[in-house]
């Protein structure tokens, strides 16, 4: 019964590290690839802890601890980089709208 268990896990996590490869490189927006590297990085943990259940081999899940803490905070990094680009994109497109008004109010003068 344990082997059915792990084959099916090892299945669906496989099948869900290659939808994300896949959305990482199809994935339309920034956004919808961050969430892609996050699901291959989580889905890979949980391969990295079936592989120990298999192998009978705890040694590794503190490979798992070090695996999950680079896709955190791999995650965090790009949300940060993407919230400072969105603002200062923010604060261009108001520059060029103040910009545009002063001109239009100039030429009405």
């Amino acid at each position: 019964m344990i082997d059915f268990a792990l084959n099916a896990a090892f299945g669906i996590l496989t099948l869900a590290i290659l939808l994300g490869m896949a959305r990482l490189v199809i994935g339309p927006t920034v956004v919808d690839r961050i969430m892609a590297f996050d699901l291959v990085t989580t889905s890979s943990v949980g391969i990295i802890v079936l592989l120990c259940i298999l192998w009978d081999a705890p040694v590794f899940l503190e490979l798992v601890l070090i695996f999950s803490l680079l896709g955190f905070f791999a995650t965090v990094a790009f949300v940060f980089y993407l919230s400072r680009v969105h603002n200062y994109e923010e604060a261009d497109r108001r520059r060029q709208q103040a910009a545009r008004a002063r001109r239009e109010a100039a030429r009405h003068e």
